[in-house]
C-alpha cells in the first residue's frame, strides 16, 4: 500500500477550508447585524410599550392595568380607526390622558374601563 495522498485529496483541502471560512464569516456578519438591529429597534418606544404605573385592580372583575390597556387599545384599533382622538371623544376624556394610558404613564380608572366595555358592546366589537 502506498501512504501517499491522492492529488484529489490534496486539492480538496483548500476548497473545504475556504468554505468553512466563508460559513464562519457569514455567521459572524449575521450575528453583528442582528446585534445592531436589536440596538436600533430596542431604542424605539412604540415597539414594546413599557408600563410605568403600578399594577392595581381596576374593577370587580379583577381587571388589572395591563388588561385595561389592552381593552382600550383593541377598542381604539377596531372601532375608532386606531385614532386616539376619536377614542378620547367617545370616552369624554382629553387626548393627552388617552395617550398617557397607552404609554403606561397614567393609571386607568374603573369608569374608563366600564365606558370602553359599553362602547364596545354597543358597536359590536369584541375587546376581551
Amino acid at each position: 500500500m502506498d501512504n501517499r495522498e491522492t492529488p484529489q485529496a490534496v486539492s480538496n483541502r483548500p476548497s473545504r477550508l475556504r468554505r468553512l471560512s466563508l460559513v464562519v464569516a457569514g455567521a459572524g456578519l449575521g450575528s453583528a447585524l442582528v446585534y445592531l438591529l436589536s440596538k436600533v429597534l430596542g431604542g424605539r418606544k412604540d415597539v414594546i410599550p413599557q408600563r410605568q404605573v403600578p399594577e392595581h385592580i381596576v374593577d370587580d372583575r379583577g381587571t388589572g392595568q395591563e388588561k385595561a390597556a389592552q381593552i382600550l387599545r383593541k377598542l381604539r384599533d377596531r372601532a375608532f380607526e386606531a385614532s386616539d382622538e376619536k377614542l378620547a371623544v367617545a370616552l369624554g376624556r382629553p387626548i393627552e390622558e388617552v395617550t398617557a394610558w397607552n404609554a403606561g404613564l397614567e393609571v386607568i380608572d374603573d369608569d374608563v374601563v366600564m365606558k370602553a366595555r359599553g362602547i364596545a358592546m354597543h358597536r359590536g366589537v369584541h375587546v376581551e
